[in-house]
């Protein structure tokens, strides 16, 4: 298990798409400032949300999927994570490495669903409700029969829009030695898709 916090990209352990935008950092490529935020495990644990999430959905799947249950469960479940705390010094180190930085795209490593946030504490508060998304409907019954979904390290990234840009991604794969789609802001490489990680 890694330890718990807030890192730049270049202090991060790289698995995934993390190693990817290490590697891509490494052969020159722009990347887009970059945290890994690794809290997700902690905040499960200290909130004990497995068992109060597993609670919630007892019942819910048996024989067949009671839809109404299944209802109920998620919308108490995201509201379960979203008013769960962060360890306050999690809380405090998070907005003191983001100070005066800003706007940010905040979503799960290899991932392309994303929040917004303008300023560090918006970014605190997007960061919460990425992990509540997970116990939406869809979500949950996307990873049935596990209701918890795997730990996984979340991007902070200084940005505020993505799109694919072509020419960086026939430049980075050619660079990688293998296929690669970048999703880049003005130029710098936000976002990297490649079928060996990320």
């Amino acid at each position: 298990m890694r330890a718990p916090g807030v890192v730049p990209l270049s202090q991060a352990h790289a698995e995934g798409e993390v190693a990817l935008l290490k590697r891509a950092q490494a052969l020159g490529f722009p990347v887009a400032p970059t945290w890994v935020v690794d809290l997700e495990e902690e905040f499960f644990r200290l909130n004990n949300l497995e068992e109060r999430l597993e609670a919630l959905f007892r019942g819910v799947f048996g024989v067949r999927i009671d839809e109404e249950r299944l209802l109920l469960a998620s919308e108490e479940a995201v509201r379960a994570v979203k008013e769960s705390y962060l360890l306050p010094e999690r809380a405090e180190a998070f907005l003191e490495v983001l100070k005066g930085k800003g706007p940010f795209l905040l979503r799960y490593a290899g991932e392309g669903a994303l929040e917004r946030a303008r300023t560090p504490r918006e970014a605190l508060f997007a960061l919460k409700r990425l992990y509540s998304e997970r116990f939406r409907v869809e979500a949950v019954l996307g990873r049935y029969p596990k209701l918890i979904p795997p730990f996984t390290p979340v991007l902070v990234q200084e940005a505020e829009e993505v799109a694919e840009d072509p020419f960086l991604s026939l430049d980075l794969s050619r660079a990688l030695g293998q296929e690669a789609v970048v999703y880049a802001w003005q130029g710098q490489v936000v976002r990297i898709e490649s079928p060996y990680g990320g």
